[in-house]
C-alpha cells in the first residue's frame, strides 16, 4: 500500500529540488548545505535562512571535472582551515573544493576508474576512500601529485 501521510508520518516543512538528492551534508561553520545526486557528479549549494525561518534557498552549484557520464558524487565536508567538500564518484575524479570560493584545493592523481561507495575526511589532511569492491585508499591533501595509497589491512 505504501506510506500514507496521515497515518505514517507528519510533514513539518518541505521543499523541492530540480534533481534527486542522494547525498546531503552540512558544511561545518557555515549556514550552507551541499547536495549531490543524478544525473551527474555536480554539487548543489543551499543556504539555510535565519533561525526564525525554515527556508532553504539555492545558493549555487559546484561544477566538477568530467561530471558528464559519471554517477552522482559521494560527499564529505570539513572546516579545519576553511569549509571544504570532498567529492567524487570514481577514484579518478577525487577532488577537494573550498566551498565559498569554489577553488579546487586538491585533485587525486589516480588513473583507476573504480566506483566509490563512500569517502571521508580522517583529519584536516587525510582522506579515506572506499571503492565499491571494498578496496580502501588513503590520500594526503598536502601531496596532490602523489598516487593514492592502499590502506593497511587489519
Amino acid at each position: 500500500q505504501g506510506l500514507c501521510p496521515e497515518r505514517d508520518f507528519k510533514v513539518e516543512c518541505g521543499g523541492f529540488s530540480n534533481r534527486p538528492v542522494y547525498g546531503l551534508k552540512h558544511v561545518p561553520g557555515t549556514s550552507l548545505l551541499v547536495t549531490s545526486g543524478p544525473p551527474d557528479s555536480s554539487l548543489q549549494l543551499w543556504q539555510l535562512a535565519a533561525e526564525d525561518s525554515d527556508v532553504i534557498r539555492p545558493a549555487g552549484a559546484i561544477a566538477t571535472a568530467n561530471s558528464a557520464g559519471q554517477g552522482w558524487a559521494r560527499i564529505a565536508t570539513i572546516a579545519t582551515r576553511a569549509p571544504w567538500v570532498l567529492h567524487a564518484s570514481r577514484l579518478s575524479s577525487v577532488q577537494v573544493t573550498e566551498v565559498e570560493s569554489q577553488k579546487n584545493v586538491y585533485a587525486a592523481a589516480c588513473g583507476s576508474s573504480r566506483e566509490l561507495s563512500s569517502l571521508a575526511f580522517l583529519d584536516g589532511n587525510t582522506l579515506l576512500l572506499c571503492c565499491a569492491g571494498g578496496q580502501l585508499r588513503l590520500a594526503d591533501v598536502r601531496q596532490p601529485g602523489a598516487p593514492l595509497e592502499a590502506a593497511p589491512g587489519p
